[in-house]
């Protein structure tokens, strides 16, 4: 089973004033009584933020952004057993991510409330970190991501074992059909990737020094269930490649309607807060929520309707990747390059006899060959077993 990782010494921050490092809490929760498995992927406390006085946020769903519907955050942003996962000895536990997030989220009121006092510290520092951390390693924008890795080399090892005759009995079946046949990730796999998530975000911040931007006009400023935005500044919106960090970079990352974390390659000290700026002007602010707007996933979220036409010129894009097999002899190489797409639709993880068989009828249904005959004994494809069996 994963486990989240430890703070260590890393996390020997000291406490400022009223503000708590995240780190001084135990993220180790008792197990009594706890039946939640609502997991949020986006923070209800992140997203008070950007609630209007009557503490809704409006949410516009890429599907439909023309349509956006007015909610409390906590009804908001969440997958039931999104973190969940399968005890060896059988059973499932579902708390042990969620108890890490909540250190983070714990602290966030006083941290925010700090950042509109333009106070600096360690302590505040670290924990807007942490947040943007979690904020971008834990969205489905991320994971997804991941799962469409995996897909590509699962896809990209079953051709080749097709060509040279190598492919097992059970799975003989799908031949010539390994570009089209669904094939669903184990989410245990993605909830792995974000160890190295982490570190890689740790990494770019100590490229980057910050500032906080303090919004000081009429319109306020949106956020996303994919709030953590970077890319290379030089490139225009337009030509933009998401998480591109080869040369110059910007992050930028909204903390509530008023607030907003800016760093850059270019600002030192790195991975630290150092200043406090206001803006003024609103087409700077409309330019910061333009690239909030470009970065969304599932959802774009506003304290109100003053960005809509922003929300929709991006709502049919998201941040992906596209896979590029290449092959040189007995040597395989998956590319995965960064861009603007359309939302991925990811298959769904077959891992009960029920699931495989829908999927079997789905496809003998939409299938203009003769009907593949369905595996009784299956509790998941021959596929996917395959790829549990070699983890």
């Amino acid at each position: 089973m994963t486990k989240p990782p430890i703070f260590g010494a890393w996390g020997n921050v000291p406490i400022d004033d009223d503000v708590r490092p995240f780190s001084i809490l135990n993220p180790v929760g008792s197990d009594a009584n706890r039946n939640n498995r609502r997991h949020h992927f986006i923070s209800a406390v992140y997203m008070d933020g950007f609630a209007d006085e009557r503490g809704r946020v409006q949410v516009y769903r890429c599907e439909a952004p023309e349509d956006p519907h007015p909610m409390n955050p906590r009804a908001i942003g969440f997958e039931r057993d999104y973190y969940s996962q399968k005890l060896p000895e059988g059973g499932q536990e579902n708390h042990r991510f969620e108890d890490l997030w909540n250190t983070i989220e714990t602290v966030w009121p006083e941290t925010v409330q700090a950042l509109a006092a333009r106070r600096l510290s360690p302590a505040i520092s670290f924990n807007v970190l942490g947040m943007q951390t979690i904020m971008r390693a834990r969205v489905p924008a991320t994971r997804d991501r991941h799962a469409l890795m995996l897909e590509a080399k699962l896809r990209s090892e079953h051709k080749i074992a097709e060509e040279i005759g190598a492919l097992p009995p059970e799975v003989e079946r799908y031949a010539g059909q390994f570009d089209t046949v669904p094939i669903g990730i184990n989410p245990h796999e993605t909830l792995l990737a974000m160890n190295g998530e982490f570190k890689d975000f740790g990494d770019l911040c100590f490229r980057l020094g910050f500032e906080v931007l303090h919004n000081k006009t009429s319109t306020p400023f949106l956020t996303s269930d994919n709030p953590v935005c970077s890319y290379n500044p030089r490139q225009p919106l337009h030509a933009r490649t998401p998480y591109e960090h080869s040369g110059e970079v910007e992050l930028i990352f909204p903390v509530s309607a008023d607030m907003l974390v800016r760093g850059s390659s270019k600002r030192g000290p790195v991975n630290i807060i150092s200043r406090h700026r206001d803006i003024s002007d609103s087409r700077k602010v409309r330019q910061l929520n333009r690239t909030i707007a470009q970065f969304s996933y599932r959802m774009t979220i506003g304290p109100n309707r003053s960005s809509d036409d922003l929300i929709r010129t991006h709502a049919a894009v998201v941040p992906t990747i596209t896979t590029e097999v290449r092959r040189r002899e007995k040597e395989v190489q998956i590319i995965c390059r960064n861009v603007f797409g359309p939302r991925p639709v990811l298959s769904q993880y077959i891992d009960t006899p029920d699931k495989a068989a829908r999927l079997e009828a789905k496809m003998a249904a939409a299938s203009t060959q003769t009907d593949l005959p369905p595996d009784d004994n299956a509790g998941e494809t021959a596929i996917e077993r395959g790829n549990r069996q070699d983890t």
